[in-house]
């Protein structure tokens, strides 16, 4: 065989290579194995009914596909993973839907505070054109929706004091997700905005990098920040929601009936996933206060409201008809 050969060979081999490694591997008793990214820890409710999505994707299909969860970022942070669904490596993850602003800034209009007066209103509006609107602009990128998760609401939580009200977030470096709109906003409330990839959030409030973060109850026990940061303050100044997704090119190259059973598998786990999170909020709360956290809920919201206002004046351009579909516009 000559040195071209052998080359071409070698090519042939690599290539060949790798492309196994970007298509679903086969599981127990020759089933296709979809594998499903996340950031958060293994009991948090969420991985439960990803789990319980897996139950109904591999009935569905009669046992020919099962879905392999992969819970504290053992693949990677949630953008590392929503590239890799975006590309098609990886097949599934399930992300907090600001993270996805990376791919399109229209995606921070649910990231405006205070935009759905109760989590009703959030759940109906994503139910209806504001969802639909979304998951546009999302199948546009390359990412399906199947789900849309419900996790409580976003609320302030830090190391040095209660926040009853705008005043007391001044000069308080607070972690945020990686969204220019809740930079902006935590800024504009007179905090010290700064962004970190949830992975890192625990040791920099170890280190005093920070002095707090926001987010929901289960999430702040579960990474355990409550060891760190004991002032919880229930400022519900944001809405939780995830989005539980697949790779478009993943699903695209499914047959129909596979596809018809990822959708219903999705719209199943999307009302399963809700009664999940509702029913461990409370036992978290108590987890909490065991763990010595104190909290208050005396928020004055109309001062954070005030101060807020610059920023839904900056983005309303942005957002375009997207902010005229939110309860509040």
């Amino acid at each position: 065989m000559n040195r071209r050969s052998v080359l071409s060979l070698s090519l042939a081999v690599g290539a060949a290579g790798l492309g196994a490694c970007s298509r679903p591997k086969g599981g127990g008793g020759g089933a296709t194995t979809i594998r499903l990214g996340d950031d958060v820890a293994e009991d948090n409710p969420e991985i439960a009914a990803e789990r319980w999505f897996g139950d109904q994707v591999k009935s569905l299909t009669g046992g020919k596909y099962e879905v392999k969860v992969f819970p504290n970022a053992t693949l990677g942070d949630s953008n590392r993973m929503n590239e890799q669904v975006r590309s098609g490596t990886l097949q599934m993850a399930k992300s907090l839907f600001s993270n996805l602003t990376a791919f399109d800034k229209r995606l921070g209009v649910l990231s405006l505070p205070y935009a759905f007066p109760k989590p009703e209103d959030g759940f109906t509006a994503l139910s209806g054109p504001l969802g639909d609107e979304c998951k546009k602009i999302l199948d546009g990128v390359g990412l399906t929706v199947l789900s849309w998760f419900y996790t409580g609401t976003r609320n302030v939580y830090n190391t040095k004091r209660p926040v009853r009200g705008a005043a007391d977030l001044k000069g308080l470096r607070l972690r945020v997700p990686q969204n220019p709109v809740t930079v902006d906003s935590f800024n504009a409330l007179g905090a010290q905005a700064t962004p970190l990839p949830a992975t890192e959030i625990y040791s920099a409030l170890q280190q005093g990098v920070i002095d707090g973060a926001e987010n929901n109850p289960i999430y702040y026990v579960s990474s355990k920040q409550v060891e760190e940061a004991k002032h919880w303050s229930w400022t519900r100044h944001q809405l939780g929601v995830d989005v539980l997704m697949v790779s478009k090119k993943f699903f695209a190259a499914q047959p129909a009936d596979v596809q018809d059973a990822l959708v219903q598998a999705g719209k199943l786990t999307q009302d399963h996933e809700r009664e999940l999170w509702n029913a461990q909020t409370d036992v978290f709360v108590k987890k909490a206060q065991d763990a010595g956290a104190t909290s208050n809920d005396d928020v004055d919201v109309a001062s954070m409201q005030a101060a807020l206002k610059p920023v839904f004046d900056k983005y309303r351009p942005t957002f375009g008809d997207l902010m005229k579909l939110l309860p509040i516009a």
